[in-house]
């Protein structure tokens, strides 16, 4: 038996199961993210600095 690969349907199921794989499998994948700066601030109660 060979895959059916002149029919449309065996193509859109195939395509329609590698989205589904790529949805599931996506947060597993490690990858570089550009991390945010942390920016420090003061902590204030009505506008008076608390702290140091």
């Amino acid at each position: 038996m060979s895959f059916p690969i002149n029919d449309w349907q065996f193509w859109v199921a195939s395509l329609a199961a590698l989205a589904g794989a790529w949805f599931i499998l996506r947060p597993l994948i490690p990858y570089k993210r550009k991390r945010k700066t942390k920016r420090r601030t003061s902590l204030t109660v009505e506008g008076k600095s608390i702290g140091k």
